[in-house]
């Protein structure tokens, strides 16, 4: 026999009994597949007609909607005849104008085996080590939130957001457990999951860097949090925590092995690319340089200017809307690399603003290349919404 029917809701929704699926990436009709979710869903009621009608058509109009609920009907047992179960009529049953799906049927459905396992996992007198295998038990059922499709349905979405919280309570609570074991690969493995299901997540984050970080993994550790910057920049027109921040430095700290050969050490310090123009770095090494420079200019007076280019909305007080911001930051990205030297080093400030550093250049020699810049992008943009305006005060040398 091919065991009990398998119902899945997490990250997918299919029905597999041995060799045969069915899911819903086969058939192009949501209504068959909406109220295929709602019956097993609500499948511990009985459910009346005009309220599967709401369900389907509460936007639309139908001259028969009764008679069109049986065609769906029709449509839904027959593809859960594909299954060779039960057969649809068997496995949906209609009793005086209501319907419910039949619960003496032999399945399993993924959200009960996950709560069920959650549950366990928080029962008094459990030990750590039950505690953590039941959650990893519950991790691997979790394959994505409930029922992606429908997710803008108004009776998915408090059931999405339930399991969503629970996944992520238990996914912090596993994190601690093993981090107490010092299982680092794992934690990344659970990290790498939580953050598909919510990337937004910074705390996942930290301790997903954290981990490939205590796993020996830098170079992976570097590219997650750049990963990160670059989401939550676009996303949100935000820079991370300064808790992620200062890992970020640490990680830089420790990423070299010991190397004694210089010329290797020279080629890893060499940039891959020839890359023309001025140097475009993170806002945390932008500091740095400017600390070197404030040093070296106490040292040789050499005359040293930062500039701040800001962008705003061209008419009106309202400012861009994100993605109009985006695009304008990423135009004068290229504008600025292009407009200037190959010393002069810039950074992203903030969502709308770049921060420059011109070594070697007079306030007047600054105050060009600034205006040289927004030229060149009100040259290359004429019908963009932008405004571009800009600052300049010379860098404060450190005095010994």
């Amino acid at each position: 026999m091919p065991g009990k029917l398998q119902i899945r809701m997490l990250g997918e929704f299919s029905l597999t009994y041995g060799d045969h699926s069915i899911n819903d990436r086969e058939n192009r009709s949501k209504k068959v597949w909406t109220l295929l979710a709602y019956m097993i869903c609500f499948r511990n009621r009985e459910i009346t007609q005009q309220e599967l009608i709401d369900l389907l058509w509460s936007n639309d109009s139908s001259d028969n909607p009764a008679n069109a609920l049986k065609t769906m009907f029709h449509r839904v047992r027959s593809s859960l005849d594909n299954l060779k179960y039960a057969g649809g009529h068997k496995m949906i049953v209609s009793r005086h104008g209501s319907y419910a799906w039949n619960n003496e049927l032999d399945f399993t459905v993924d959200v009960d085996e996950f709560e069920e396992l959650v549950h366990q996992a928080k029962a008094i007198g459990i030990t750590p080590e039950q505690k953590l295998a039941l959650y990893r038990r519950a991790v691997a059922l979790y394959n994505g939130d409930f029922l992606p499709k429908y997710n803008t349905e108004s009776w998915v979405i408090p059931i999405n957001v339930y399991y969503h919280m629970m996944f992520l309570q238990i996914a912090h609570e596993m994190i601690g457990l093993l981090s107490e074991l010092h299982l680092y690969d794992e934690i990344a493995a659970v990290c790498s999951k939580a953050v598909e299901v919510d990337p937004y997540d910074e705390d996942l984050y930290y301790y997903l860097i954290k981990a490939l970080v205590d796993s020996g993994n830098q170079q992976a550790a570097m590219r997650q949090y750049e990963k990160m910057t670059e989401l939550f920049y676009h996303k949100f027109g935000v820079t991370p925590n300064n808790d992620l921040t200062a890992l970020y430095r640490e990680v830089v700290k420790t990423t070299n092995s010991m190397e004694t050969d210089l010329n290797i050490i020279k080629d890893h310090l060499r940039e891959a690319d020839a890359v023309e123009g001025a140097f475009f770095c993170e806002y945390e090494f932008f500091k740095d340089i400017y600390r070197i420079e404030a040093r070296a200019a106490a040292r040789n007076g050499s005359a040293i200017h930062i500039g701040l280019l800001t962008v705003s909305r061209a008419q009106g007080n309202n400012k861009l809307p994100l993605r109009s911001l985006n695009a304008v930051m990423g135009k004068l990205r290229e504008c600025i690399r292009v407009s200037l030297r190959k010393g002069d080093v810039f950074a992203l400030y903030s969502v709308s603003q770049y921060i420059i550093m011109l070594p070697h250049a007079s306030y007047e020699d600054s105050q060009m290349a600034l205006n040289r810049i927004i030229k060149r992008y009100n040259r290359e943009n004429p019908r963009s919404t932008a405004k571009l305006s800009m600052a300049i005060q010379p860098l404060e040398p450190i005095m010994f």
